[in-house]
């Protein structure tokens, strides 16, 4: 299914620096289980095979991690390593496949077969280290969000070891039943959080103040965004990017010069953030949002 496109300024806003007063969006509840289920269609090629050869075909969660299929890769392909990952010869790190989908092919390939990469030899990600590399991630967002890190450092070995399980079984009942909790409750008056974990990848790269589209490069930004804005007000996705980045977000309340997209679609600038932690987070905890320039 086709993602949709970003949306254009509202024609209603001329004026970009305006504050006005904004509407707030209500998350559907559905939200959880329905990004828990989406997926991406990948043909992988090996870089060492002709073309000619019958590429690895595979339906995989959006949350889920391109070297965890190198030990099937390795088998299909006849035994030759399969660690490192490309597009169009752009490196892919080490990030949930729907996050680098969203940073190198949205929206020109939405909707027109799968995603198109190959496998090679090289740094080889190996699943314990990915692994931990996960649960480092999850406990700095778990800090960001409360002030401390004691609701997952407070976790069972069992607990803990079953949130990456559920991850790597795209299981989100259990993933949902340990750290989708932590997310979820605690806090201070009513289980309200203090801060969400955010991080913005804007393509590109920053040359004398400006943004410059270089292919196959990207920043991320990262602040402390609160939960509450100004004088306790709801702090909406708007706010949050304006705050983040100004030059890119005159507009807290529609996009002008750029949009965001999370999970293979945009978000209404309007959407509380909070609610959005809650119900819209990647397994280790954290927003991840991807600019698209308009």
């Amino acid at each position: 299914m086709a993602s949709p496109q970003p949306s254009p300024a509202s024609p209603s806003s001329p004026n970009p620096e305006e504050d006005e007063t904004e509407e707030i969006i209500q998350i559907p509840q559905s939200l959880p289980s329905t990004i828990w289920s989406l997926t991406i269609p990948l043909q992988i090629h090996h870089s060492s095979l002709p073309s000619s050869h019958p590429p690895f075909f595979i339906l995989l969660s959006r949350l889920s991690y391109l070297p965890l299929l190198s030990p099937r890769l390795s088998t299909y392909f006849g035994g030759l390593a399969s660690t490192t990952f490309y597009y169009d010869s752009v490196l892919l790190r080490n990030l949930p496949v729907g996050l680098l989908h969203d940073l190198y092919c949205f929206p020109e390939s939405s909707g027109v077969g799968p995603w198109k990469i190959e496998v090679g030899e090289g740094e080889e990600w190996k699943e314990d280290v990915i692994g931990d590399t996960f649960l480092n991630s999850a406990k700095e967002a778990d800090y960001i969000r409360n002030g401390n890190a004691r609701g997952i450092m407070g976790l069972s070995k069992n607990d803990v070891e079953g949130v990456w399980e559920g991850v790597k079984d795209g299981d989100w009942k259990k993933w949902e039943g340990v750290y989708g909790k932590l997310i979820r409750g605690g806090g201070g008056a009513g289980g309200e959080k203090r801060n969400c974990p955010v991080r913005v990848y804007v393509p590109g790269r920053k040359e004398g103040g400006e943004e410059e589209e270089v292919r196959g490069e990207y920043r991320v930004v990262q602040g402390l965004v609160g939960v509450r804005g100004d004088k306790g007000s709801v702090q909406t996705l708007g706010s949050a990017l304006k705050s983040l980045l100004p030059t890119l977000f005159p507009s807290s309340r529609d996009p002008v010069l750029a949009n965001v997209i999370l999970h293979g679609a945009p978000v209404p600038f309007r959407a509380p953030l909070e609610e959005l932690m809650r119900e819209c987070v990647y397994p280790d905890g954290w927003l991840n949002f991807v600019v698209v320039l308009l």
